[in-house]
């Protein structure tokens, strides 16, 4: 994961990812090196939660709500009446907006609409250069893709609380047919797992850009 080098420092950046709105909070708490885009922290965070990727993302930027913020995202993507300044997710480096900034905020399918707050924890200087990003802490399982957000996760929870529930057998089809191991245990999460898929975020990044 880290190169030693010689008399040169490097940079990396410690950050805690969140999905707002969820009832116990799910986070992941990462290092990733200096010099990335943001089409590769996105798919830092698509790997680290282990979502599909298979929808839109943007990133948010300061104020964005009163327009003196930026979008962040894949160049097509963007609508005609965005209310702010749109940068390419594939050529803008995360840099500068990390040491400028403490949060931001990242958007997954604007369907479901997940909200991730991302926190720039730290900012740490080394000897040391980190290659590869690492998670090192982790609360709550991966979610459900394509449940409806946040709040269509928190009924999709009651209905399967419930085995009179009117919805209750077509909702635990649904997730056997392919979140069986999320229900079983809501609280299990595989550090050394991610790690593992995290160490391919360059090629799932390139991979994510030919799919959108």
């Amino acid at each position: 994961m880290e190169k030693k080098t010689n008399n040169k420092k490097y940079t990396y950046y410690e950050i805690k990812v969140s999905i707002r709105d969820t009832h116990p909070p799910v986070w992941r708490r990462l290092q990733i090196p200096e010099g990335i885009t943001f089409h590769e922290l996105n798919a830092i965070i698509q790997l680290a939660f282990d979502w599909c990727g298979y929808h839109l993302y943007n990133f948010e930027v300061g104020a964005t709500l009163n327009g003196e913020g930026i979008s962040i995202e894949l160049p097509g993507s963007e609508d005609d009446w965005s209310y702010c300044e749109v940068k390419n997710a594939k050529k803008e480096k995360i840099d500068k907006y990390f040491k400028k900034y403490k949060k931001m905020e990242y958007i997954y399918d604007f369907g479901d609409n997940w909200v991730h707050d991302i926190t720039i924890e730290k900012i740490i200087e080394t000897d040391i250069k980190l290659i590869k990003p690492i998670c090192i802490k982790a609360k709550m399982a991966n979610l459900p893709e394509d449940c409806g957000g946040p709040w269509g996760y928190e009924e999709l929870l009651e209905i399967l609380a419930d085995k009179k529930h009117e919805e209750y057998k077509a909702m635990k089809d649904w997730v056997n047919n392919g979140y069986t191991d999320w229900y079983d245990d809501r609280e299990y999460v595989n550090i050394e797992e991610i790690n593992k898929r995290l160490e391919k975020y360059k090629e799932h990044a390139e991979f994510l850009y030919i799919t959108h």
